[in-house]
């Protein structure tokens, strides 16, 4: 029996709609604020890719030759790109594009799967981050969603934490396990650090745990680093929108160096977007310059808008009352075409009823009714399908009502 590959999929035509819908608007968004489009290979060399990997990733890697794998995310084109190529600065790039990891699949993450990514190399300053958040803010309104809940925090924060408690030589466990609070728990992270790190558990939360508003975590970050503490100031001051700090946010990859952030919209599933800076990742490559990025999880988001989301493709189906009016029906199905009005005429020669039943398979919301009376008044009789109402009318008028 043919199946598909654990963790891949198949998009039907109903899911490609809504999946090209959220990639429309991010691409419509990125481009609005001057990012500029870049596509890289899906393969690359093992050297490249181990180069960013680190230990946990380095496992998911998808090995295709003795000396090529996957891509299991778009940053590592581009630090390569960057590295061997000249470009005015700021550079501004965005890809929408696959990605590969070899783990094992979950509810909203997949082995195969797509990101939207936008990432600005070149300038130092905290404006960088903040045009990433009200860009992907935008992008989240424009779908639809009101309320995201954007986390910010400093990767410095939390190094400069762990040096001060003497427990820096387990950095790595310690920053892994905090990455794990919302699928775990917190009281489960502290369970299994105290393995680690022993009673300095204590301190470590009693210095990210703080309560209240952002003034006051503000203030706790200045005490642990003043110039991450600032780094996030001048974030949360430059969005014109709420931003909540969390001291706790570390974001799993190593490589971030300063300002990391995550948005939410949903407690089931973890987050949508998400990012940071890393201002040493390009030099791995050969050229180090500044650098912080976003990234759009498409597969979550298109989970998430299913449930409210059950939009046609088609918005009008053109119906023939006799076979021999179908040269008409395609004349007036181009009417619509040309106002940008995905149109369907019936290819199969059926009769009314079954192009109805066609029609509401598909859930086409309309159907213009093409008969040799309406042909005479010019005119089509367009029947709302929600409704079942019928209003005879012109094209121009019926392009105005769908």
């Amino acid at each position: 029996m043919n199946v598909t590959p654990k963790g891949m999929r198949d998009f039907l035509p109903e899911d490609m709609v809504l999946r090209e819908k959220v990639i429309g608007t991010i691409k419509d968004v990125y481009q609005k604020y001057g990012f500029q489009p870049m596509e890289t290979p899906a393969m690359e060399t093992l050297d490249t890719l181990k180069a960013k990997a680190g230990d946990e990733v380095e496992k998911q890697i998808f090995i295709v030759e003795d000396d090529m794998g996957m891509r299991f995310d778009l940053t590592v084109g581009l630090a390569r790109v960057v590295a061997n190529t000249s470009f005015p600065r700021p550079f501004k790039r965005y890809q929408i594009s696959r990605a590969w990891r070899k783990e094992e699949p979950q509810r909203g993450r997949f082995r195969e799967f797509w990101q939207a990514d936008a990432d600005i190399v070149g300038t130092k300053g905290m404006r960088a981050e903040a045009e990433l958040l009200s860009m992907a803010r935008e992008v989240l309104e424009k779908l639809g969603f009101k309320k995201p809940v954007i986390l910010v925090n400093n990767r410095k924060v939390l190094e400069t934490l762990v040096k001060n408690l003497n427990i820096d030589e387990r950095k790595i466990e310690i920053f892994r396990l905090l990455d794990k609070i919302d699928k775990i728990g917190e009281d489960e992270v502290k369970k299994q650090m105290e393995k680690v790190i022993g009673k300095k558990v204590k301190e470590l939360f009693s210095a990210i745990e703080i309560k209240g508003n952002n003034k006051k975590k503000l203030e706790a970050a200045k005490k642990i680093d003043e110039e991450a503490g600032k780094e996030l100031e001048q974030i949360v001051d430059l969005c014109n929108f709420d931003v909540e700090v969390s001291l706790s946010l570390v974001r799993g990859m190593g490589y971030y160096t300063g300002p990391v952030f995550e948005i939410k919209l949903s407690k089931e599933i973890g987050s949508v977007a998400a990012g940071g800076r890393y201002d040493e990742l390009l030099s791995v490559y050969g050229q180090g310059d500044y650098a912080t990025g976003i990234s759009f999880g498409i597969d979550r988001l298109v989970t998430l808008m299913k449930k409210e989301n059950t939009e046609p493709f088609a918005r009008v189906f053109v119906a023939c009352v006799k076979p021999d009016i179908y040269k008409d029906a395609v004349k007036i199905a181009e009417k619509f075409r040309k106002k940008g009005i995905p149109t369907e005429v019936d290819l199969n020669e059926r009769n009314l009823k079954k192009q109805f039943d066609y029609a509401n398979a598909l859930n086409i919301p309309y159907i213009a009714i093409v008969g040799e009376r309406e042909l005479k008044q010019k005119k089509i009789n367009l029947r709302d399908m929600k409704t079942g109402k019928e209003k005879l009318v012109s094209v121009e008028e019926a392009v105005k009502m769908v």
